[in-house]
């Protein structure tokens, strides 16, 4: 299992980094992902594709992503767009 740490806001300047390290990892053969997001506020469109595009391939492996303190500001985005379905969330509620 390995763990990565989100910026404070994952946008169009933060996320590709974000996506290039998930891609990383999931190439090298990691299969459980645990993504901490204490630190983050803001959470753009190019963040969610990040997150869906790396549950999609996790999905195909077996695999697992747990997204972990997440605040309600980023539960609540994630809510509304439909990926709470998708993704696997522990709030910070």
């Amino acid at each position: 299992m390995t763990e990565i740490k989100t910026e404070k806001k994952i946008d169009a300047a933060t996320a590709p980094k974000l996506d290039a390290r998930l891609k990383e990892l999931l190439a090298g053969g990691e299969n459980a992902l645990v993504v901490d997001m204490e630190d983050t506020t803001y959470i753009s469109s190019v963040g969610l594709r990040a997150f869906v595009s790396a549950q999609k391939k996790l999905n195909k492996s077996g695999g697992t992503m747990v997204l972990t303190h997440v605040k309600p500001c980023i539960l609540e985005i994630f809510e509304v767009t439909g990926f709470a379905g998708v993704l696997t969330i522990e709030s910070d509620d």
